[in-house]
């Protein structure tokens, strides 16, 4: 889903609830009208004297006027307490500061926002555990606080932490850099990758995710047998795109003139880019081509070292 869809859905479900409502209780004052005669005749009054009321405002008859006005004012009156007796209040808002129009002063609501950043949320909660990939969950114990060839796991994974945290509080869709996570599978990319769209789809920010495989294996599709470019469009005007695992998906020609349009046109308007993937620079460079590489390297890098974290969890269950 993308940002402007999950806005186009709170809105739908939004003018849903309303329509709801507004039918519901024109369906209680109908059932009352029938059935309430001096109701039903408060309402005929109201009716004949708003007709006249546009009349005399136009004719300058300001005694008239402010008849009309007083006698309006007490029918009005007359009518809520008949409705209130009978049980039948005004509308209840989802919310009253636009009353359910998702608007105010010609400007989106808060509600809307609110709303749409939950949609978005939901859908990738969907498919992705994402409540449970977040900063606060991602336990360092897992790492190994000895040295091994690459250096100290603990140490290098709690500078990770640190830059990714501080990356979320920061970003600016404007100038903030591109992301470049390396290492091998099960270290925790993906976790703290996840906890960054978390965290910004939380402050409203138009994040996409998604693994290279279904990222673009979407483009592929919607160009070539549905002959729109959505997605890709999507991709290159996101605040912050994020590509996982990428390395597994096929690779084609298109795919890889597919990859080289997207980052580099992302990098040319200044918008960031987070990549996680299990291969070394020299692998892109050999499976994506020199030019993708070159782009790649003016990413802020970082190798994620330590033991399988997934496999160190499965020996912990069997152990219990």
């Amino acid at each position: 889903m993308t940002r402007e869809q999950s806005y186009a859905l709170a809105f739908e479900k939004q003018r849903n609830t309303l329509s709801y409502k507004t039918a519901a209780q024109s369906q209680l004052i109908e059932n009352l009208t029938a059935q309430n005669a001096e109701f039903a005749g408060v309402n005929s009054r109201l009716s004949a004297l708003g007709a006249r009321l546009a009349i005399t405002a136009l004719s300058s008859d300001g005694k008239a006027l402010s008849a009309l006005q007083s006698e309006m004012t007490d029918l009005s009156a007359k009518r809520n307490a008949i409705l209130k007796s009978a049980g039948i209040g005004d509308i209840a808002y989802d919310c009253n500061k636009c009353q359910d129009t998702g608007y105010i002063n010609g400007k989106i609501c808060d509600c809307i926002h609110t709303a749409a950043k939950q949609l978005l949320i939901n859908d990738l909660s969907s498919s992705l555990p994402l409540e449970k990939c977040r900063f606060e969950n991602f336990d360092l114990n897992y790492y190994q606080t000895t040295d091994d060839s690459l250096g100290n796991p603990r140490k290098r994974m709690t500078q990770i932490l640190k830059l990714c945290r501080e990356y979320t509080i920061s970003f600016d869709p404007h100038i903030s850099g591109s992301l470049l996570f390396m290492g091998n599978t099960g270290l925790g990319k993906t976790h703290l990758t996840l906890a960054i769209v978390y965290e910004l789809l939380n402050r409203g920010f138009d994040v996409i995710y998604g693994s290279s495989y279904n990222l673009f294996g979407e483009m592929e599709t919607e160009h070539f047998k549905q002959h729109t470019n959505t997605s890709y469009t999507a991709a290159i005007n996101c605040d912050l795109l994020v590509i996982d695992d990428l390395g597994g998906e096929f690779v084609s020609p298109y795919i890889q003139s597919l990859l080289y349009n997207v980052i580099n046109t992302r990098d040319l308007s200044g918008k960031p880019t987070i990549i996680n993937t299990n291969l070394t620079m020299s692998e892109i460079a050999e499976r994506y081509t020199p030019r993708v590489a070159s782009r790649l390297i003016k990413y802020t890098a970082k190798k994620f070292i330590g033991n399988d974290i997934r496999q160190l969890k499965a020996i912990e269950k069997q152990s219990v």
